[in-house]
């Protein structure tokens, strides 16, 4: 979890302190003993996807702790778009294909 308060807490210092992080459908709220802090999960996730390039669904669950199904109703949305795109990548082991997350 360190990781994505890090993420998801740019404008909060260094020495403040995290008191939670809160995921909506639509919003990620952070708060801290210092300052609230708020960004559109869409945002995020370009945000997440244009840093560290293309990325499984399992990935960026694993970096910002949003529940799958909420992360999946979003990137759909992203999909819908036009802003993100899916895009298979075979394995050369039986099983299904990783999916990876890119922007457009």
């Amino acid at each position: 979890m360190a990781h994505s308060k890090n993420l998801l807490t740019k404008k909060i210092s260094k020495k403040s302190q995290i008191q939670g992080v809160v995921v909506s459908s639509r919003r990620v709220y952070v708060y801290s003993d210092e300052t609230d802090y708020e960004i559109e999960l869409e945002n995020l996730l370009i945000g997440l996807i244009a840093d560290n390039g293309p990325l499984t669904r399992g990935q960026i669950v694993s970096m910002t702790h949003i529940p799958r199904s909420t992360l999946y109703d979003n990137l759909a949305k992203l999909i819908n778009k036009g802003v993100v795109k899916k895009e298979s990548v075979p394995r050369s082991t039986r099983g299904r294909p990783k999916v990876l997350f890119k922007l457009t």
